[in-house]
């Protein structure tokens, strides 16, 4: 319940059990549902991976040749 004065123009809130009942899915709904299809691996994707996988590599490089140096 609010505590601020409502205008004529504020709706009312509505009350929780409201709530629940809409967002309660029905037979209806989630017999359309179909799973969705996976996409396919985008170029921009595997760029980044391979631009991601290299920067991992030179660090544990880097860091495996300053152990083996010192």
């Amino acid at each position: 319940m609010s505590t601020q004065p409502q205008d004529d123009n504020t709706p009312a809130e509505p009350s929780g059990a409201a709530d629940a009942v809409d967002k309660a899915p029905t037979d209806q709904a989630s017999a359309d549902k179909a799973p969705r299809e996976r996409q396919p691996i985008t170029t921009n994707r595997i760029v980044l991976w391979v631009i991601a996988a290299a920067i991992g590599l030179y660090f544990v490089g880097t860091g495996l040749y300053a152990i083996l140096v010192k």
